[in-house]
């Protein structure tokens, strides 16, 4: 009989969670694993058909699209219904749906009353509380617990290795991009764009020119970088300024010989494919961190250090992994280029 795994969140959640999801196909089998995942993200996700034997996608709106839903996913008798995003909305749609057992990971402080009620009275429900301290695959590895299972070093290799040959993109980027450094830079980077509370990174194209030229000094390797969906007047400016254009989404700059290109409006493909190629990644607290653990990539995350223990949540299985915080772009430059190898 199958198993549904519930994950309706966002991108990085779902990495996350994937290699459990591996360790339930390795032991049940590809075909016995059915997924449920965010509308935003079924269309990447479901050519990934090596992870699952069939794919769902939760409407964000539409009250009868959810409702066109569970009488689809009702159809099934699931042996397991396993929920990893502690949403409500994966309560209710749960309790709806057939299963012999139904395993939770739920914060206290989301639990509607009644369903709570539910849950705790009827023995078919396995509860694990999420108190938002312990890791999320120390969590995981509870929620699965009575699977009689183990986590392996092969199931954290979650997505399929692509070379970088595979994209669709010029021959020069593709002859000199081997060995690079990967900077993904996104609104994060940016508090008034982000978070306005956070600590400003905020670097100058100035800056930030010198910063790429130092990592070529020392690695003598070309760089990449790549771009968030938000549209920031930082790459407008270095675009005019300092990159030479190759065509609509790619740009090059050239430093002692060493090439640096800029690569804009990255699908997620595309994304996933620079990332498990790169040697280093530089990133901001970006959902490409967990491609970066799984393919054991020196991995430099920056992060708000007041919530610290919130962001570790979702990183304790990374080896090689350097934490950094946010502070100006001048003196965290000079912490990065130490990381990079």
């Amino acid at each position: 009989m199958k198993t549904l795994i519930i994950r309706t969140d966002k991108l990085g959640d779902l990495y996350i969670t994937l290699p459990f999801i591996n360790l339930l196909r390795r032991n049940f089998g590809r075909d016995n694993i059915d997924i449920l995942i965010s509308e935003n993200i079924y269309d990447h996700f479901k050519e990934k058909n090596y992870i699952f034997g069939n794919i769902y996608s939760f409407p964000n709106k539409g009250f009868f699209k959810k409702i066109f839903l569970i009488l689809k996913l009702r159809k099934y008798h699931y042996k397991n219904i396993i929920i990893f995003d502690g949403k409500d909305r994966s309560l209710i749609l749960a309790f709806l749906l057939k299963s012999l057992k139904k395993m939770i990971l739920m914060e206290k402080r989301k639990l509607n009353f009644l369903l709570k009620i539910f849950f705790l009275k009827n023995k078919k429900y396995n509860l694990i509380y999420d108190d938002r301290i312990e890791s999320y695959h120390s969590l995981y590895s509870k929620l699965l617990s009575q699977f009689n299972v183990q986590i392996d070093e092969t199931d954290y290799r979650f997505l399929k290795y692509e070379k970088f040959e595979f994209l669709n993109l010029p021959n020069n980027l593709k002859k000199d991009s081997t060995d690079y450094t990967l900077i993904h830079i996104d609104e994060k980077w940016f508090s008034n764009y982000y978070i306005k509370e956070y600590t400003d990174i905020a670097p100058t194209n100035v800056d930030f020119i010198n910063f790429i030229q130092k990592i070529i000094i020392k690695t003598n390797k070309n760089i990449i970088i790549t771009t968030g969906i938000v549209k920031l007047p930082f790459f407008d400016k270095l675009k005019d300024n300092y990159f030479k254009k190759i065509d609509n989404k790619l740009y090059e700059f050239e430093f002692n010989n060493i090439k640096v290109f800029m690569f804009l409006n990255s699908s997620m493909k595309e994304l996933e494919i620079i990332s498990m190629n790169s040697k280093n990644l530089i990133t901001c607290n970006n959902p490409l961190r967990q491609i970066a653990g799984s393919f054991n990539i020196n991995l430099i995350d920056i992060i708000e250090k007041k919530l610290e223990p919130w962001y570790l949540r979702h990183v304790s299985h990374i080896k090689k992994y350097n934490k950094l915080f946010r502070k100006d772009f001048r003196e965290l430059s000079n912490e990065i280029l130490l990381k990079i190898i």
